[in-house]
């Protein structure tokens, strides 16, 4: 008997569902929570930090005079970052334009968002690098010190920070995660204190190994393995909340916030993880960091010269670091 079926009759039309799913990574913490600085008006900016003198409580010999004088702008540092021009370029030819794409209002539009999309995530990563700054040489462009970089307790090559405000050792921390320890992360807090002598709140932009190591933190597993407090919660609640979120310490209230875009090597799928971009945290003071522009944000329309409308989306801007020595770093490799 002869049958019609959906297998051997031609002609059906095409089912295309009016769907467009992208799922990456795009969340960028760092550049949206760093304070915008004033505008940047010079490809190499600069700032200055300071110092105290050490305590001096000798006393004076009464009826003595003024012997000896002080400088006190001798220990005074200017230091700085270069900007860099970041840009997304696209372009749809004629024909696709005039075509009628599922899951857009229309090829061009869909082409300026994402790009859009995709230059913050470029910032974002450039951020939290590990990129040394880099002069335009007319053949390599500028380039921003990153905060791989700029977190160091060793000199940088270019423009280097001046040794009294490079990040002292005890900031950074390269213990890897699973043997991570709360004294051991404690500890790089200790050391900030130290620097800063005030207990101050932090942000610990971190990786999702980190997060997960800091989440273990004094939770009893066992009797082998109890640690000093144990979590309760009501089990009626039908829940189980395992979430650090905010950490207070003796020196310090840290805001956990994960973050994917630290230690990123340049032309890396953020989706395919590595030990240093999973284990690497910054902890960050907001008064110590910000985001300088020269260019803002801007979405422009090429010359279409024939085979389609194209355009871009670009800013430079610098990564500003006040002083490195109030900062610190998880460095894990793995």
């Amino acid at each position: 008997m002869a049958l019609a079926t959906s297998y051997n009759v031609s002609g059906d039309r095409e089912a295309l569902t009016n769907f467009l799913t992208i799922l990456e990574p795009e969340d960028t913490p760092k550049t949206s929570t760093f304070a915008k600085t004033t505008k940047v008006t010079n490809t190499y900016q600069t700032w200055q930090a300071d110092t105290l003198a050490n305590v001096d409580f000798a006393g004076v010999l009464e009826g003595a005079d003024v012997a000896a004088f002080n400088n006190e702008a001798q220990n005074r540092a200017r230091f700085g970052n270069y900007i860099q021009k970041f840009w997304r370029p696209w372009m749809v030819s004629d024909l696709q334009e005039a075509s009628d794409p599922a899951g857009t209002d229309g090829e061009v539009a869909n082409s300026k968002v994402k790009a859009m999309r995709e230059l913050k995530r470029s910032i974002e990563a450039a951020v939290g690098s590990d990129n040394d700054m880099q002069a335009d040489t007319g053949l390599a462009p500028y380039k921003t010190r990153g905060l791989g970089s700029w977190i160091s307790s060793t000199a940088q090559t270019t423009n280097p920070v001046p040794t009294l405000f490079l990040t002292p050792s005890g900031n950074i921390n390269a213990t890897a995660t699973a043997s991570l320890t709360e004294t051991l992360f404690n500890g790089v807090f200790r050391s900030i204190f130290t620097q800063n002598g005030g207990r101050r709140s932090y942000s610990l932009f971190a990786g999702p190994s980190l997060i997960t190591a800091i989440n273990q933190f004094q939770r009893q597993e066992g009797t082998t393995t109890a640690k000093s407090y144990m979590v309760n919660q009501d089990a009626t609640a039908n829940r189980i909340d395992l979430e650090v979120a905010i950490y207070k310490g003796s020196f310090h209230t840290v805001t956990m916030i994960p973050d994917m875009f630290n230690g990123l090597a340049d032309g890396a799928a953020v989706t395919t993880t590595t030990n240093q971009q999973m284990a690497r945290g910054y902890v960050i003071d907001p008064a110590l960091v910000g985001i300088g522009t020269m260019l803002g944000v801007d979405s422009m329309e090429l010359e279409n010269q024939g085979g389609g409308r194209r355009g871009l989306v670009q800013t430079a801007l610098l990564l500003m670091v006040k002083n490195p020595r109030g900062l610190g770093k998880f460095n894990a490799s793995s």
